[in-house]
């Protein structure tokens, strides 16, 4: 399953650079943010990034991350709309 808290992961490493940078951003630890991705690579199937001196995002990596923007800004569109309606 494709759960936000994944999802939020994976862009974070993807926006920060790296597993380290994204933790700090999220807020988490760094082997929590590598427990998500090795999850959300198991849900889908395949690597999502190249792991080495340099961290690259895999073709399929490349493949998945307008999903996954996509994927997480319905969630943020859920979470506000919803939250604004029962807030009241």
């Amino acid at each position: 399953m494709i759960e936000d808290c994944k999802i939020r992961a994976f862009l974070a490493v993807v926006d920060q650079g790296s597993f380290t940078a994204a933790a700090r951003s999220l807020g988490i630890t760094q082997p929590a943010v590598s427990s998500q991705i090795a999850s959300l690579e198991a849900s889908l199937g395949f690597a999502l990034f190249e792991r080495g001196r340099i961290l690259a995002l895999t073709p399929e990596g490349e493949s998945f991350l307008p999903y996954a923007r996509r994927i997480q800004a319905a969630y943020d569109l859920a979470n506000d709309t919803f939250n604004n309606i029962f807030a009241k």
